[in-house]
């Protein structure tokens, strides 16, 4: 074997992780160019991740864009230049000299790549030990990639991927107060209700309600403050927003930081300052220094009271995405604005999205978030709406319909017949269900209201009646 071909060889012995580029030169390989291109390709992607930010070609893909979105995008184009064995400079310079078709090429076998070969990272503290990508989220990084070539002036056309399909399992639930209300009953810590209340009656994501503080809440309870106004930052979009904390979220909120002040069996007492935690880890309970809440033990806790409520099945319990988790608070808080009247924009802004380019310059104001966020509270509230009892009109009407619909049961099981229109009835309806007529209403004699015939007590003023058959009470008896 000759020394060229021994030099080859150890090259690709030492990038086999890689697909360094062999330059060839008058039809023969030039391994002294490919071992420069190697280590200046290898130099580049294993730097830190700040240096690799401030390239000149991943720069411009990062501006405008929240942290977590700078980053994923640094992160995912590093995979991308470890794949190709190419530094950022060099892919872009070789997609304007091959032409985009190659780079197309390329990206589709990144994308093989992804789902096949590529190893899961470790996530929540375990490794998976699992290969390849799932279709949607091998996608999502094409569109990085995408971006990437974008922004130094090589457009990607649209590529042709296998379209994912759709799963049911992550579906998330839309919750309503009730169900809100069952979740609430089952739950056992003080904290996991604050955490709810606040992502339902307030629209929080979950960073948002890691990174929030004593500090942010502080000033509205003390003032008492109904709704209290939250002035955030959210972390993903990068931009300031306005949101609100109802009643309820406000009663449990100083509920949960009274047990935090005072201690408890389990917890220490504690001194709270403008900037600890307003939700924090309850794994070691005893430790003097107070940590924030972890995402995964949020998760794990809205899994199981999801689970007692009755909201997911134990076949739902497995899955990665809780159908019934924060992120479906805060959807369902969403949609129940929206259901209320409360124009769209207004919904954009106390959920901390970015508006488009024309909305930025017509911002509601706080005052008119507040006034909108109190409209549509009722129905977010977890409280029983208290509804005026009707008029004896009104109440009279509502029974003649709930006799016309349901009847009274004949013990004996005969058969009637309607007194008006002769027809055979099976049942002994106080309202014949074909004609309507009043068969067996009779008139209380105190209060001189119409009273079905097989009632015990009259529903307006309580009148024990002098039927002989009571076959249905409208009023609670007792048993005997």
């Amino acid at each position: 074997m000759s020394s060229q071909h021994c030099c080859i060889a150890a090259l690709l012995i030492q990038s086999f992780l890689y697909r360094p580029v062999l330059l060839i030169v008058g039809g023969t390989v030039n391994p002294l160019r490919a071992r420069e291109e190697h280590e200046k390709a290898t130099e580049a992607v294993e730097m830190d991740a700040r240096a690799f930010a401030e390239l000149k070609e991943v720069k411009p893909t990062l501006v405008g864009r929240g942290d977590k979105i700078r980053e994923n995008r640094v992160r995912l184009i590093q995979l991308y230049c470890r794949w190709s064995g190419l530094d950022p400079g060099t892919l872009i310079a070789e997609a304007r000299e091959t032409g985009v078709k190659k780079t197309e090429l390329s990206l589709k076998e990144f994308y093989d790549w992804l789902r096949t070969d590529y190893v899961i990272p470790e996530k929540g503290g375990r490794r998976k030990g699992e290969k390849g990508l799932a279709p949607r989220s091998a996608g999502r990084v094409i569109e990085d990639i995408r971006v990437f070539y974008k922004e130094n002036d090589v457009p990607i056309g649209t590529l042709h991927l296998p379209t994912p399909r759709k799963l049911k399992e992550n579906f998330r639930k839309f919750l309503s107060a009730q169900d809100v209300r069952r979740m609430m009953d089952v739950c056992e810590r003080l904290r996991d209700r604050a955490i709810m209340l606040c992502a339902f009656q307030g629209g929080l994501a979950m960073r948002e309600l890691i990174a929030l503080n004593y500090g942010d809440v502080a000033a509205g309870l003390e003032k008492r403050e109904v709704p209290v106004t939250l002035h955030l930052m959210r972390e993903k979009e990068g931009i300031e927003y306005y949101t609100f904390l109802g009643e309820d979220a406000v009663e449990i909120l100083k509920c949960y930081l009274k047990l935090r002040e005072r201690g408890s069996r389990y917890l220490d007492p504690e001194d709270l300052k403008n900037d600890s935690p307003l939700f924090i880890s309850e794994s070691n309970r005893r430790r003097k220094e107070r940590v924030r809440a972890y995402e995964s033990g949020i998760n794990r806790a809205m899994q199981t009271v999801a689970l007692k409520a009755g909201m997911i099945n134990e076949d739902e319990r497995g899955r990665t995405i809780n159908t019934a988790g924060i992120h479906a608070l805060r959807a369902s808080f969403s949609t129940i604005l929206r259901d209320q009247g409360v124009p769209p924009d207004y919904v954009e802004e106390m959920l901390g999205h970015r508006l488009p380019y024309d909305g930025a310059y017509m911002r509601p104001t706080v005052n008119r978030l507040k006034e909108a966020y109190k409209k549509a509270y009722p129905a977010l509230s977890l409280k029983p709406v208290v509804t005026k009892t009707p008029p004896k009109e009104e109440l009279d009407e509502r029974i003649k319909d709930y006799l016309a619909r349901a009847g009274i049961p004949n013990h004996i099981g005969g058969v009637y017949k309607c007194p008006v229109c002769s027809r055979d009835i099976d049942q002994n309806w106080n309202v014949c269900p074909h004609c309507g007529s009043d068969i067996g209403i009779t008139k209380c004699p105190k209060c001189n209201s119409s009273t079905s015939a097989s009632w015990q007590f009259c529903p307006y003023c309580k009148t024990k009646l002098n039927n002989q058959k009571c076959l249905h009470d409208w009023m609670t008896r007792r048993r005997t």
